[in-house]
């Protein structure tokens, strides 16, 4: 089932966009793993909501579309090492982190 980012009002503009992109890339079907986060610190605890971890089951396949968003969006101008979009973990934990900033913005504007 596809799902209309546009009506996840809680979920930070910019990263409902990045979500909306992964969903055009053919093949792919997202299963949120984390969303917000109660007593946490960072992107999974902030509102609106700018963390998201997507279950990843092909490191291989998880890279390239971290690749695809990373090209697209800077997470910071201010800290360029920084990216909106990285797999870790291992196993059944492996995912794919998507994270924005109050300064992310679409690369080539």
């Amino acid at each position: 089932m596809k799902v209309d980012f546009k009506q996840l009002g809680f979920i930070h503009p910019t990263l409902r966009q990045i979500l909306t992109r992964i969903d055009m890339i053919p093949g792919t079907e997202q299963t949120i793993t984390s969303l917000y986060r109660i007593d946490h610190t960072g992107v999974h605890s902030t509102l609106p909501l700018r963390g998201v971890d997507l279950r990843c089951r092909v490191e291989e396949i998880g890279e390239e579309i971290a690749a695809i968003i990373n090209e697209l969006w800077e997470y910071d101008p201010d800290r360029p090492e920084m990216k909106c979009a990285i797999v870790h973990g291992e196993g059944g934990n492996m995912h794919l982190h998507l994270q924005v900033h109050p300064r992310t913005e679409k690369r080539g504007r």
